[in-house]
């Protein structure tokens, strides 16, 4: 803002002051430029701390970010453990429905041993009641055969001669060839039953041992289902568990979600409220500003003197010339001989403003042509390319006023000597700056 204060002295024209009303002037002025200083330190506290609650929306808008990352993370592990409780709970259904249908397979056969069991018990004690009806038959036929051997061809005819007549002899004969003949059918009868007998027991033996093999192969399975159904039981407890872990970290992704959320519009907040008062602190330097312009107006129809442009020109000009190591007597000295305090001073080649800065010159110091209007920044200029003039010529300010007015090229094209055609330009510049520097 102390860019319009140089604004409102180049537009005041040439002033005289005089006397008291001077002195009134002065002081009026000294204590606007003060109420403007502090505005203005006040106003870059407004900014920097803006930019501070900036910084904080952004690293907390960042965090939320990082949060909802989270979240989503923490969302995925829920799907994926919800997955896989919904797997395991099929696989157990259907262990669970093979561990069924085995147990009902294990009692049809356990069932089926049973019955098989019972017949081998009746088949058992049928054989056992057959042989022992062999045994007797046996037993009775071996004594029938051996009469007949003991007593030979003389017992069949002891029982021939026996008959009483021919028809009791014929009769007898055909009883002895019933008895033969029947003898040797129960003789095959016997061993047919053994036979059978010994059959029925080898394949009742197999039976049995199939049945106990199958039994056992039963048992192992359904043992082996059990394994798998406990291990599934573990699985989908792990599967909660992870769940469960999961849906608490999201809710606290949330809450804290929630959190950063609430103090980034705390920090907006504030933020407005920062830059409500950095537009109140602005309005109130526009209002320094006019202030001063009223003040110089009041003065425009005479002309000022060297000594009252150098106390209106020396709050600007210091702090700017200071950054540059710069003796403000000297700026304002190439000031009054550039453009005599005049801000809107436009020279024939181009040249702009307090300093007389020409645009392709700014444009190489980093400054738009479009800010030379601009006091502040002219000034910035303007002294940023005097201290490299100084530089340039080893500190010999008669070739850096030279090389200011005309280019270094000029300088150099001297044999880096005082151009010709910048002589009195040099020569009033340094009678200014001596004079300034007594002040």
């Amino acid at each position: 803002m102390r860019g319009k204060i140089a604004l409102t002295l180049a537009a005041s024209g040439l002033l005289v002051l005089a006397g008291p009303a001077a002195m009134v002037y002065g002081m009026s002025l000294q204590q606007l430029q003060q109420e403007e200083s502090q505005a203005q330190a006040q106003l870059a506290a407004e900014k920097s701390q803006y930019q501070q609650t900036q910084s904080a929306i952004n690293q907390a808008q960042q965090q939320v970010q990082s949060l909802n990352q989270a979240f989503a993370k923490d969302q995925a592990l829920v799907g994926s453990a919800n997955q896989k409780i919904v797997t395991t709970q099929q696989q157990m259904q259907k262990t669970q429905a093979l561990l069924a249908s085995t147990q009902s397979q294990l009692t049809a056969t356990q069932n089926e041993l049973n019955v098989t069991q019972a017949n081998y018990q009746k088949t058992k004690a049928l054989l056992q009641k057959t042989h022992n009806s062999l045994i007797q038959e046996t037993k009775l036929l071996k004594g029938q055969l051996q009469l007949i051997e003991e007593r030979g061809s003389i017992g069949y005819l002891d029982v021939l001669l026996g008959a009483h007549s021919f028809g009791d002899f014929m009769s007898r004969l055909s009883m002895l060839g019933r008895i033969a003949g029947q003898a040797a059918s129960e003789v095959n009868i016997i061993k047919q039953e053994q036979l059978q007998q010994a059959k029925e027991k080898a394949s009742l033996k197999a039976e049995a041992a199939l049945l106990t093999q199958t039994r056992a192969s039963l048992a192992a399975h359904q043992q082996l289902l059990q394994r798998e159904h406990n291990m599934l039981s573990q699985e989908e407890s792990h599967a909660m568990a992870l769940k469960n872990q999961a849906v608490m970290a999201a809710q606290n992704a949330q809450a804290t979600m929630a959190q950063k959320k609430q103090a980034i519009l705390s920090l907006q907040n504030q933020k407005s409220q920062i830059s409500q008062n950095m537009s109140q602190l602005g309005a109130k330097i526009s209002q320094i500003a006019s202030q001063i312009q009223s003040l110089l107006s009041q003065f425009s129809q005479g002309s000022l003197s060297r000594h009252q442009l150098y106390n209106a020109m020396l709050p600007l000009v210091t702090p700017i010339a200071q950054q540059d190591n710069l003796p403000p007597a000297l700026v304002i000295a190439v000031i009054t001989e550039e453009s005599g305090g005049n801000s809107s001073a436009v020279s024939p080649t181009g040249a702009i403003g307090l300093m007389q800065l020409e645009p392709g010159t700014a444009q190489v110091l980093g400054i738009p042509a479009s800010q030379l209007s601009n006091p502040r920044e002219n000034l910035i200029a303007g002294c940023l390319y005097l201290r490299d003039m100084l530089n340039m010529f080893g500190g010999n300010l008669s070739l850096a006023l030279s090389a200011y007015n005309a280019g270094p090229g000029a300088v150099q094209a001297s044999g880096n000597q005082v151009a010709p055609a910048t002589q009195g330009y040099v020569n009033n510049v340094e009678s200014l700056y001596a004079l300034y520097s007594q002040w």
